[in-house]
């Protein structure tokens, strides 16, 4: 007996009586139901779990001949992954996930130096305030013409800037150098590849 087994909790067995919420009637069949939904979720998450892992194992190991396949030159977005006994697509999208704030995307910046508004674009979006949105009066001004108005821009819209990734950049990432390609995949994440 180990020093901790004097301390340990023992797992104690479920609790069979009823909790304080009413409870259904249920026939012998429906109970059996119960059982089987339970025991069939249970297995859904481990087979889950599972199905995680595999996925994990085939793209951590084929992650790197796709690298190398668009480094030499020959890009592409799906390599055919063949089993004993099956086949899957290995299949990579043109999607990206940027960081918006402030000191990532200034070391993102620095790493593309004047290469930046190749791999990144912002995008601007204007919208109404929600305050300007409930006053029926300054809606109908708006609409005859802001100028008109006299209406300060800056008080009836919000505007944001929003730096997400340029069209094709799944293929351009690849004309960085070794070093610069690493750092950028660590700022700036890729949709995880799929396997269909």
């Amino acid at each position: 007996m180990g020093s901790f087994d004097k301390i340990a909790s023992k797992v104690k067995p479920a609790d069979k009586k009823p909790s304080a919420k009413p409870q259904a009637d249920l026939t012998d069949n429906v109970r059996k139901a119960v059982d089987a939904i339970v025991q069939n979720k249970a297995a859904m998450a481990a087979l889950k779990a599972e199905l995680a892992d595999n996925e994990n194992t085939v793209i951590d190991h084929v992650l790197p001949q796709y690298f190398e396949l668009a480094r030499k030159g020959q890009f592409t977005k799906s390599l055919e992954l063949l089993g004993d006994k099956s086949r899957l697509l290995f299949s990579t999208a043109d999607s990206f996930s940027v960081p918006q704030d402030e000191e990532t995307l200034n070391q993102v910046k620095e790493l593309l130096n004047e290469r930046y508004n190749e791999f990144l674009t912002t995008h601007r979006s204007i919208s109404i305030k929600e305050d300007v949105l409930k006053n029926e009066s300054t809606l109908e001004k708006i609409a005859k013409a802001c100028e008109k108005a006299g209406l300060p821009i800056g008080d009836i819209f919000d505007v944001t800037d929003k730096v997400e990734a340029v069209s094709g950049l799944d293929e351009k990432q690849f004309e960085l150098d070794e070093d610069k390609f690493e750092m950028f995949r660590i700022l700036i994440k890729q949709r995880k590849p799929a396997l269909k």
